[in-house]
């Protein structure tokens, strides 16, 4: 594993992988429906782009998809960050 590049907390290290960047993702995960108490499942496809964030002892392990060319219809960011567990490299 690279070494971490840069803490953000106590508990989170951001740093960059290459093995990683320019790979083809699709990732899937859920959180709660804004406004209700209702879950929801949310879907992405993009390219991994190297950035990987650890949080926690056990850390979760978090990698950062861009160039999005699937996302939900109100997500305005450029770029979103996913659990590796929910992210399958396609094509």
């Amino acid at each position: 594993m690279p070494e971490p590049t840069s803490p953000a907390g106590d508990d989170t290290v951001y740093w960059y992988d290459a093995g990683i960047a320019g790979k083809r993702v699709e990732a899937d995960g859920g959180a709660a429906a804004i406004g209700t108490r209702f879950p929801s499942r949310e879907m992405f496809a993009g390219t991994l782009t190297g950035q990987r964030m650890d949080q926690g002892d056990p850390p979760w392990r978090w990698c950062e998809i861009g160039d999005l060319v699937t996302k939900p219809e109100e997500f305005e960011g450029d770029t979103v960050w996913c659990e590796e567990s929910y992210i399958y490299e396609v094509g």
